[in-house]
């Protein structure tokens, strides 16, 4: 009688399972992100990824999903090394908030503040591939939960190149 129970139940399971959908990913579909621009115009948060891939919303996570939508392919955050808050955006707190919890990108990326309006995610990311900051979107995401302001290095734009700087402590 188990014997026929454990059959039945193993049965049961595996039709469940089997009608369950299950959303597979081509690889091939996949574009990986190296580095992330955040930025500000107006009342609006502005993503660039590099390769013409933008995407606007009133928030983050609203320009994260029109990022998506934009593009022909399946935008794969998890190989994001580094997250850049430029132009207005490296100035306001509620944005470093904002990329610190945003749960697209990985805990450990680079997190920088450029006053440079418009950076080159490409040639930004060659540069701190080389050049990396000890920052993460979690040390970032720690302070701010404790009620600490984090120590985010500066990407400041140099004679057409970078360099990584820490602001002067408070």
């Amino acid at each position: 009688m188990k014997k026929i129970l454990r059959l039945l139940l193993a049965a049961a399971v595996l039709t469940v399972l089997w009608r369950l959908p299950f959303r597979g990913t081509d690889a091939a579909k996949l574009i990986p992100v190296k580095t992330v621009i955040v930025t500000r115009s107006g009342d609006r948060y502005v993503v660039d990824v590099g390769a013409g891939a933008k995407g606007l919303g009133r928030s983050l996570s609203a320009a994260l999903a029109d990022l998506r939508a934009g593009v022909s392919g399946e935008i794969f955050f998890p190989t994001a090394e580094q997250v850049i808050l430029a132009g207005e955006a490296a100035g306001e707190p509620e944005a470093l908030k904002a990329a610190a919890e945003e749960p697209e990108f990985r805990p450990a990326a680079g997190v920088y503040l450029s006053p440079e309006a418009d950076p080159d995610p490409e040639a930004v990311g060659n540069y701190l591939r080389s050049h990396p900051a000890d920052t993460t979107v979690m040390e970032v995401r720690a302070a701010l939960r404790a009620g600490r302001t984090p120590r985010v290095p500066l990407l400041l734009e140099r004679n057409g190149g970078y360099r990584v700087a820490f602001p002067e402590p408070r």
